[in-house]
């Protein structure tokens, strides 16, 4: 790292404190657009054996949920910054959802 670190670590602290308690399901039902759902079958913050993540999609309008098999390569969480994973499958569905109107959602 050769560049010098200018950001202040409360400014990391407030926010990783910040997702302790958040809780966005009251609002899931006022999402109109559609949602890819992404997640890893390794994710350990958010497991899909715990069926949470079927109960939020549930509230939602278009959801469709891309779950990425664990591997060698993926790496919990962290799969999702890694676009090698759901490329093809978001430009998919970025193609097909930018057809539809707002009243067919």
């Amino acid at each position: 790292l050769s560049a010098v670190q200018t950001a202040d670590a409360n400014d990391f602290i407030y926010q990783w404190q910040s997702s302790a308690d958040y809780n966005a399901a009251p609002g899931l039902k006022k999402i109109q657009a559609p949602v890819l759902v992404i997640n890893s079958a390794d994710d350990e913050r958010y497991p899909p054996e715990t069926g949470r993540l079927e109960a939020s999609m549930k509230e939602l309008k278009r959801a469709r949920l891309l779950l990425i098999p664990a591997s060698a390569d993926t790496r919990g969480h962290g799969t999702t910054s890694m676009a090698k994973f759901y490329s093809k499958e978001l430009g998919r569905f970025m193609r097909e959802t930018g057809k539809a109107r707002p009243a067919d959602l």
